[in-house]
């Protein structure tokens, strides 16, 4: 690309838009831009802009792995029957050992 003087501080990625974050045009300079909304209303136009060309042209599907059900081990019947076979086995071993 063309010099920062040229591309008015504008940084390009490697696929020849403008990069955001590393451009110093949109990096705040205080001795120009006096108070926060002055520098926001330098940079609103030029960012939103950037912004819409660089937007996908197609929506974005999102794919992922799905949950997995939960196994055997943890459902909550499972848990209910191993309390419940948990007391019984207690309350056995329990009367074993009082007599």
């Amino acid at each position: 690309m063309t010099g920062p003087e040229v591309d008015h501080g504008f940084a390009y990625n490697d696929r020849g838009e403008i990069n955001i974050l590393l451009s110093p045009f949109y990096e705040p300079d205080w001795e120009y831009d006096e108070t926060v909304e002055r520098y926001v209303k330098r940079i609103l136009y030029c960012l939103a802009e950037t912004i819409d060309l660089q937007k996908p042209k197609t929506p974005w599907l999102l794919v992922g792995r799905s949950t997995p059900s939960p196994s055997v081990a943890t459902s909550p019947s499972t848990k209910t029957f191993g309390t419940i076979f948990l007391v019984a086995v207690s309350l056995i071993v329990c009367f074993v050992f009082n007599r």
